[in-house]
């Protein structure tokens, strides 16, 4: 069996090494972090502020219970919309 020993190690391995542990080091410690992506945050509040429009035209005011149902009813629609789009890749 042969075992092979390098006096010095290579800089270039040395270096891809490090991008490699840095990667993988930020794709772990980002997500865990709970940092949203750029916008995001606009985002949910524009279609909070929609959904909110929304149920008020139905009537429903919004302090009411029926009112917090409204708003579930459409976020549980729009994700049902995300997962038909996701079913046929478009997504």
């Amino acid at each position: 069996m042969r075992v092979l020993a390098f006096d010095r190690p290579n800089f270039a391995s040395v270096v891809i090494a490090s991008v490699i542990v840095v990667a993988f080091a930020l794709a772990v410690a980002i997500p865990l972090s709970g940092a949203r992506p750029y916008g995001e945050q606009a985002v949910q509040e524009q279609i909070d502020h929609e959904d909110s429009v929304l149920c008020e035209k139905f009537g429903l005011a919004a302090t009411t219970p029926k009112f917090a149902d409204c708003m579930i009813d459409l976020a549980g629609l729009r994700e049902s919309h995300l997962d038909l789009l996701r079913s046929y890749s478009w997504l």
